[in-house]
């Protein structure tokens, strides 16, 4: 993969968010959509991972890589006990910004940081390339249906 088709998915993948999200005023964005979430729970969801993999760039950087592996089950309910009592307002803007540090960190990676799997030990031979799909465009994949289904009662 090159940083053009790179940047191409991820945009691929935010158009189809993009689109999902049009679908629904405010009121539909706190319908409760499973046992504990709402939209703008997904959507907070999203913007912790995005956020995830530009700080784990900057930690990486400068030779500080995390040291805890964590279970992504364990930050999900970290994620969202931190961030349930947001505005929705505040949700939005949060992941608009996040988004866009994603792709400024890609934009200002070297191809070796992000496609040469050797280039950080701590990514265990995965390119950074696809810790950003995978916190990006596939990982909003992985929310559209849950973004999209019928509220399960009133809030």
């Amino acid at each position: 993969m090159e940083r053009i088709a790179l940047r191409a998915a991820i945009e691929a993948g935010r158009a189809r968010l993009d689109d999902a999200l049009a679908r629904f005023d405010d009121e539909a964005m706190l319908d409760r959509i499973d046992d504990e979430w709402t939209r703008k729970d997904v959507l907070a969801h999203l913007e912790a991972w995005e956020r995830r993999v530009v700080d784990l760039l900057a930690r990486l950087r400068a030779g500080d890589p995390p040291t805890d592996r964590t279970q992504t089950d364990d930050l999900n309910a970290r994620f969202f006990a931190r961030d349930r009592d947001r505005t929705l307002e505040d949700v939005r803007r949060g992941e608009h910004e996040a988004f866009r540090r994603l792709l400024a960190s890609i934009e200002a990676a070297s191809d070796e940081e992000l496609f040469d799997g050797s280039r950080f030990a701590w990514t265990n031979g995965d390119p950074l390339a696809d810790w950003f799909r995978g916190n990006a465009d596939e990982h909003y994949d992985e929310h559209l249906e849950q973004l999209t289904r019928p509220a399960r009662s009133s809030r």
